[in-house]
């Protein structure tokens, strides 16, 4: 028999899913809590008890968003074999520009708040330029004050992806513009170049 603990934790995962899946679908104020409950297979007490309120369950299903782009960065960097800070933005980007992603980053200034999407991709980017740094792939930079820069850019070049409508032609835009600001920050032009390279459009 499940323990309360394992209920709880069901529940939570059931109404996370249905909030990725219709807020994906249709957009946060289109979707109604009874929805949501609904889709997860519980009460709408239920869904106030784990969050409070959609919004809790939109932050949840954000963070649960941004746990699955880090986690892609790293499968990425493994890929890779050697590690580059400009194939961490492509894979971030890359992870961003997924349609069913498109609409919770869209709605998620507006629900969350910028400051708080900003806190969430600066530590994932903090954690890439020490990365950096360490192996000698950037110089010695202010990488808190450089992290909380370039969250902004790469956040707002996913909302560019995602409402363009041609994502292809804007990701690849997106991806340049991430090389040219970049680009400045390597120590060795030669190490930095092979990474270049794997941020240019792919036929």
């Amino acid at each position: 028999m499940a323990t309360q603990s394992e209920r709880n934790q069901a529940t939570r995962s059931a109404l996370i899913g249905a909030g990725r899946a219709l807020f994906a679908e249709r957009g946060y104020a289109e979707v109604s809590v009874t929805e949501l409950a609904k889709r997860a297979g519980v009460t709408t007490g239920a869904l106030y008890h784990q969050f409070a309120s959609k919004e809790g369950l939109f932050k949840a299903v954000y963070a649960e968003l941004v746990q699955d782009v880090g986690a892609q960065v790293l499968k990425a960097q493994e890929s890779a074999g050697e590690p580059t800070l400009l194939g961490d933005c492509e894979a971030y980007m890359a992870a961003c520009a997924d349609p069913a992603f498109n609409q919770i980053t869209i709605d998620g200034p507006a629900v969350i708040g910028w400051d708080q999407i900003l806190d969430e991709a600066q530590l994932m980017i903090e954690a890439s330029l020490t990365a950096a740094r360490d192996r000698g792939e950037i110089t010695d930079v202010p990488i808190k004050s450089l992290a909380r820069m370039l969250a902004a850019a790469l956040k707002e070049a996913a909302v560019m992806i995602a409402t363009a409508e041609d994502a292809t032609q804007a990701r690849a835009a997106a991806n340049e513009s991430a090389r040219q600001l970049i680009t400045g920050l390597l120590t060795a032009l030669p190490r930095g170049a092979a990474a270049v390279s794997s941020l240019r459009p792919k036929s």
